[in-house]
């Protein structure tokens, strides 16, 4: 479905524009958002911020112009925008702690700080290595290792057969792999 299709849909019969347009963009939202979102928030928190940068691009859908850019571009902006607002809302919340005479103050494990930017290091690389990868392939590998559905679930889903959906994730997994290595990142 073309992106003018999907904007016209969601004048004509929102509830199916909705539906079209999650179905398309859901990986690129999730990829976007969990790479700036992902070490504050739980899987529920993102996928309910996912559905809010659904809805935002909703509001704004008939104030979309695809002359000046493609609804990939303007969602993926959306989705940057928001998590970055997010996140300086929930990481600008200084906690104070008043320390009386006897308390000691815990100090972070120079260690425990190395490992959680790698971490982030890791996950944003995954993040930029699964957006390189054809829309196809990322809905596969998001429906199968971060909703945990079954080859069935996805092949009913996607209109394809159980084996080709394996065949999918396998050859998808291998591109990543590839791209991760190329980036210096390491995918096991």
């Amino acid at each position: 479905m073309t992106d003018s299709e999907i904007l016209k849909l969601m004048e004509s019969n929102p509830s199916q524009g909705i539906s079209a347009l999650v179905d398309v963009y859901s990986p690129l939202v999730y990829t976007v958002v969990y790479s700036k979102l992902g070490q504050l928030f739980q899987r529920d928190d993102i996928e309910e911020f996912v559905s809010c940068v659904f809805a935002a691009v909703y509001k704004k859908h008939d104030s979309i112009d695809l002359s000046r850019g493609s609804l990939k571009g303007y969602i993926s902006t959306v989705a940057k925008r928001m998590s970055i607002d997010e996140y300086r809302r929930q990481t600008s919340r200084v906690k104070t702690v008043s320390l009386e005479e006897g308390q000691a103050e815990k100090v972070p494990d120079i260690r425990d700080m190395q490992e959680d930017v790698e971490r982030r290091m890791d996950e944003a690389a995954l993040a930029e290595a699964l957006g390189r990868l054809c829309q196809e392939d990322r809905t596969v590998l998001v429906r199968k290792y971060y909703y945990n559905q079954t080859s069935s679930e996805i092949a009913k889903a996607m209109h394809m057969t159980d084996a080709a959906v394996r065949k999918r994730i396998s050859r998808a997994m291998e591109k990543l792999r590839t791209i991760m290595r190329n980036q210096g990142g390491a995918l096991t």
